[in-house]
């Protein structure tokens, strides 16, 4: 794989894991408009990637919570 591709791939994936906490934080997020101009498969690598953060970031939310 390409340096700038590798660099695409960790500027994605910092980019979900921000949204993800934002989200588990209560900010709006709209993927569809974060994800609009990437192509079918950076959508579906992005939204796979934020949803695995959000998880994350909502779980580790509610052990602060307790």
């Amino acid at each position: 794989m390409k340096t700038q591709d590798l660099q695409a791939l960790n500027n994605f994936d910092f980019l979900a894991r921000s949204f993800a906490r934002m989200y588990a934080l209560g900010e709006p997020v709209d993927i569809g408009a974060v994800t609009g101009n990437m192509n079918a498969e950076q959508k579906a690598w992005f939204r796979a990637r934020y949803e695995h953060y959000r998880k994350q970031a909502e779980r580790a939310r509610v052990l602060e919570v307790q």
